[in-house]
């Protein structure tokens, strides 16, 4: 989706001012092998009623940039910009969110609980297709 669609409806219809929009990842059609676990998703499009196509990301961010967006929630209609201290080494997370037309689900995280407290982990096949029928199905 391009930057330019983001913006337009956070400030138009969500009224929200967002404070930096970063592309992603563009899909290729080498892509498309890969997102072969996902296609199952396709035959839950009436569960949405109408409302479009899912779409989702699964990419490891900062926990300041996460701050950052959970901002533009909470201004909502006000343009507030303030400075934020960023830590030198920001601690990172591996954080899931999807949204349709209609909707937005999540945001998951991917975490796992060792002695030392809870660390970011990889996510590989296994952990996604548990994230999905264990977290995502069900939020549906």
């Amino acid at each position: 989706m391009p930057v330019s669609t983001v913006r337009k409806i956070l400030q138009n219809i969500l009224q929200c001012y967002q404070f930096k929009i970063t592309h992603a990842q563009d899909l290729l059609p080498v892509d498309l092998p890969e997102l072969s676990p996902c296609n199952f998703l396709l035959g839950w499009k009436w569960t949405m009623h109408g409302h479009g196509t899912f779409y989702g990301q699964t990419k490891p961010i900062s926990i300041s940039k996460v701050l950052s967006i959970l901002k533009i929630a909470e201004y909502g209609k006000r343009e507030s910009f303030q400075m934020q201290q960023l830590p030198l080494y920001s601690q990172k997370f591996t954080v899931w969110c999807g949204f349709t037309a209609a909707f937005i689900v999540g945001p998951f995280f991917f975490k796992e609980i060792c002695p030392s407290g809870t660390v970011t982990c990889t996510v590989n096949g296994a952990r996604y297709e548990s994230f999905l029928l264990n977290h995502l199905i069900p939020a549906l």
